[in-house]
């Protein structure tokens, strides 16, 4: 029992760990400045100093919020541009709002592109996606027609059985067809959206 108190404890001790964002050594030698910069550079907010605030009480430790924020603003104004805009849209990143109003305008020019080639991106591959599981059903459909068409071939087996077989053959076979269509569909939709993916990425000027 006190093993099994010991291994709960220290799987606990773990995700506390795991949820700071810095730990004693880091709060201790600080430079709270260059974490402003580095939390601006990623686009948390300038309220994200609270994580810090929470991680470092535990070891008596407490943010100085003048230097995060120099540091955060200093950062912001690389952050807020339209090419990292862009660069974030596109990775599907999300945009917590830490632009200022004289930057968010050309940041959000860039993010809203590279948003939606994301997105044409996400839909593009779902289509290959779902092309190849129907793909691999039409397949083990092939295969399954083939050895009823050879079972019926070979006469052996009572009328209603042969029935059954030929009742379940059309019901593949129409299935098969419905397959096919459904392939090519994804097939033109995959290389119709991607030809406006490629226009849109080549058309824009954030790289």
């Amino acid at each position: 029992m006190n093993n099994y108190r010991l291994a709960l404890c220290l799987v606990a001790a773990s995700l506390v760990s795991g949820c700071a964002t810095l730990n004693k050594s880091e709060c201790r030698k600080a430079d709270w400045q260059m974490i402003g910069l580095e939390d601006g550079a990623k686009g948390h907010p300038l309220t994200y100093i609270g994580k810090h605030r929470k991680a470092c009480a535990e070891h008596g430790v407490k943010p100085d919020l003048d230097q995060y924020r120099v540091g955060h603003q200093a950062e912001l104004a690389r952050f807020c541009t339209p090419d990292n805009g862009f660069k974030q849209g596109r990775a599907g990143r999300g945009y917590n709002n830490v632009c200022p109003v004289e930057l968010e305008g050309q940041f959000l020019a860039g993010y809203d592109t590279g948003r939606e080639l994301h997105e044409l991106k996400s839909d593009i591959d779902q289509m290959h996606r779902d092309a190849r599981t129907a793909k691999a059903e039409k397949t083990q459909l092939d295969e399954k027609l083939q050895n009823i068409e050879t079972m019926l071939v070979s006469g052996v087996m009572s009328a209603s059985d042969r029935q059954v077989l030929l009742d379940e053959f059309k019901s593949m076979q129409t299935r098969h067809a419905t397959l096919q269509v459904h392939i090519t569909d994804l097939e033109l939709g995959a290389a119709r959206m991607q030809g406006e993916y490629d226009v849109l990425n080549s058309s824009h000027s954030y790289y």
